[in-house]
């Protein structure tokens, strides 16, 4: 996979992300809830998480963002590091199998 292609695999994973956050926002009240809905409910917790890390570590990977440019978050809701730095080795070793690879 090239650095463009991973750049643009990221892009749509935050997309699908967001899109899911949204539609479990809209089912936060019961009145709106439904069983197409409830599934992105119960969800929307893990998937803020997911797209607050996976953001910054895209700003910080592709972009050379320094993290307190990225946000600047309030006491005790500091991001983990190693969390972070894991992600980003994920990506990178999607990079690296496929650069060797290519190489044979």
């Amino acid at each position: 996979m090239t650095y463009k292609e991973l750049k643009k695999q990221i892009k749509e994973e935050q997309k699908t992300l967001a899109e899911a956050i949204k539609k479990g926002k809209s089912a936060r009240k019961p009145s709106n809830r439904t069983d197409e809905n409830r599934g992105f409910y119960e969800a929307l917790y893990w998937n803020r998480i997911n797209y607050r890390y996976k953001h910054v570590a895209y700003c910080n990977m592709f972009n050379n963002t320094p993290y307190e440019k990225i946000e600047q978050p309030r006491e005790g809701n500091k991001i983990n590091k190693n969390r972070l730095d894991g992600i980003k080795k994920d990506w990178w070793s999607l990079l690296d199998e496929q650069i060797i690879c290519n190489d044979s």
